[in-house]
């Protein structure tokens, strides 16, 4: 579920008992709607994240930390001017509402002291991010809302900062049973009751409506009509006990987990029963550590296929179009068979001129290079003189000659071009971190592939490549490449005459070296690499894959060929399944 106002009641509650009197030490913007404070307390150190990404809006303290952009965006440098330094007087929640207010003494230009603050707004599509200064004035927001994006509440430098319009829902922590009872009274009879609950209560989630249903009346999806007035007072009173321990801060932070899956399927701050046996439930020691479980792969997910899509769409387009120019060559091949019945026709045209003349429209002759000396019917252009009708045929001939070489020339070049796409595609499909990505574009901007997205500053390094998979089984080192830059690393330059070679058979996927130890290479450590090899490939997920091998002696690069495109011989083959687990364990983590 999205962070609800209980949950970012609690959130502010447990932030501000480990951050309070803090100063902020650094402040970070790894995403563009991201910021990270870093803050040191005389009890350690903490990282506070604060996300206005539409999808996963969230702010808690976490353990892990992100990769940063080579330059600061602008929002970053201002938080670092204003803040930098400060001091966390206080973090809390506005309202009952989704917004965290982290209060901030820091010293403004003429050196005096001033509070500003961070106002936190966790509300899907319309997150933010605003600083405000001691004036009540916004200095600036991680995103601007104008006039086109919201007429009734914007969002720039320089105008007073405003709560988002009131909702018009009761706030449940200054409610009693007999207000519940009311709620539940005068709605719609054919609402089901967590539809109800969330229209008319502000801060209450359907999960957090239906585990009220279920503790008090044992039903988790009832319907406003078929409740009795009893079964509303049991709910209503039941929601006001949950309430007043979230008033109270006495909350208990669950993570619901689907049956085999590792990663949380929804959170909560109170018990929840309502799924039985179907879900399992972990009971967390805090919120915070329960958000970072939620999140953390969701959002890393979440980013990771918005980076690559505009991409991978780019990569597969360009990819679709080499098919088609392929498709359309070999169109041209097969028309260009026909050449020589164009020089047969020409040939009998001249040995007819005698017989011939202008305006006739056919020929009908014998053709004498048919064993059987059948008659062939030759068109003829009726504008043409006999002779200019052979020359016509003779120039067809010529000029599917000519066709026929010059295409079989440009389909080796675009199924060459067509290849190096396609494991381009699977390299952006395999990447897990931005940086990954970032590899990849500028090998595809080096290829000349796609255009620069951005204009480099004089000077200026490019990306200094990551190093490439280690993995490590039964003492032999084995590398995977990444991206086909790092696969011509590994091959080219790491690679030695007498090291293993090994790549998935006839699909896109990495090229893996194993490291020779002066012996003969054992069975068990070339069926471990074709695993590895086979994992990183297309074919990952189509069962049994085929993983050729050989000495790094045989493989070669063609010239002027593409990073990652190489051909080899003497090889052998080894058929093996893809093992994403067996991978992780061997695999050696940098540290």
């Amino acid at each position: 579920m999205p962070l609800d106002a209980s949950a970012v009641r609690c959130a502010a509650y447990e932030i501000d008992k480990k951050i309070k009197g803090g100063r902020i030490e650094k402040i970070y913007q790894p995403e563009k709607d991201e910021i990270v404070l870093q803050i040191k307390t005389v009890d350690g150190n903490y990282r506070l994240v604060i996300s206005a990404n539409s999808a996963n809006p969230r702010l808690y303290i976490t353990s892990t930390i992100k990769e940063n952009p080579q330059e600061p965006p602008m929002f970053c440098m201002l938080m670092r001017k204003h803040i930098s330094s400060g001091r966390i007087v206080s973090v809390t929640s506005v309202d009952f509402e989704r917004i965290t207010d982290i209060a901030i003494e820091s010293r403004n230009e003429m050196g005096d002291v001033v509070q500003k603050h961070l106002m936190c707004e966790i509300m899907g599509k319309n997150s933010n991010i605003i600083l405000v200064g001691e004036n009540g004035k916004i200095v600036d927001s991680i995103k601007h809302v104008d006039l086109s994006v919201s007429r009734v509440r914007n969002v720039f430098p320089g105008l007073k900062y405003q709560l988002p319009p009131d909702s018009e829902r009761e706030n449940p922590l200054q409610m009693d049973e007999e207000d519940f009872f009311h709620v539940l009274k005068n709605a719609p009879e054919g609402r089901s009751i967590d539809k109800a609950l969330t229209a008319a209560i502000s801060g209450i989630s359907p999960l957090m409506a239906r585990e009220a249903a279920y503790t008090s009346v044992n039903k988790a999806d009832m319907v406003i009509g078929e409740m009795s007035e009893n079964e509303k007072m049991l709910v209503a009173s039941k929601l006001y006990e949950m309430f007043q321990k979230i008033k109270n801060y006495e909350f208990t932070v669950t993570l619901l987990y689907k049956k085999g899956d590792s990663k949380p399927f929804d959170f909560a701050v109170y018990p929840v029963k309502q799924y039985g046996d179907e879900l399992a439930c972990e009971k967390m020691d805090g919120i915070c550590e329960a958000l970072e479980a939620f999140y953390s792969r969701r959002d890393a997910a979440e980013r990771m296929r918005s980076r690559s899509y505009s991409l991978l769409k780019t990569v597969s387009v360009q990819a679709e179009r080499m098919h088609k120019k392929i498709a359309l060559l070999h169109q041209t091949l097969a028309e260009c068979e026909k050449k020589e019945e164009y020089r047969i026709a020409g040939d009998i045209i001249t040995a007819n001129l005698y017989c011939m003349k202008k305006g006739d429209k056919s020929l009908c002759a014998v053709n004498y290079y048919d064993e059987e000396q059948k008659e062939i019917t030759i068109m003829l252009d009726e504008k043409k003189s006999p002779s200019q009708n052979a020359q016509m045929y003779y120039k067809k001939y010529q000029k599917a000659k000519v066709a026929e070489v010059e295409a079989a020339k440009q389909i080796e070049k675009a199924q060459a071009e067509a290849e190096y796409l396609e494991s381009v595609i699977v390299n952006i499909e395999m990447a897990q971190t931005p940086s990954e990505l970032d590899e990849i574009n500028e090998e595809l901007v080096d290829a000349g592939v796609i255009k620069s997205t951005f204009t480099k500053k004089k000077g200026a390094k490019k990306i200094k490549m990551s190093p490439p998979n280690e993995y490590c089984y039964m003492g032999y080192t084995i590398y995977s490449g990444r991206n086909n830059v790092q696969n011509d690393y590994i091959t080219l330059k790491l690679g030695r005459a007498n090291d293993l070679w090994l790549h998935a058979k006839n699909i896109p996927g990495c090229h893996v070296l194993v490291k020779n130890q002066g012996e003969a290479f054992p069975n068990e450590v070339i069926e471990a690499a074709a695993i590895i090899a086979a994992t990183n490939s297309k074919g990952a997920k189509s069962g049994k894959v085929e993983v050729d091998y050989c000495p790094v002696s045989h493989v070669k690069k063609p010239n002027g060929a593409k990073a990652g495109m190489v051909i080899y011989e003497g090889y052998s083959t080894a058929v093996v399944s893809a093992d994403e687990e067996f991978c992780e364990n061997v695999k050696m983590q940098k540290k």
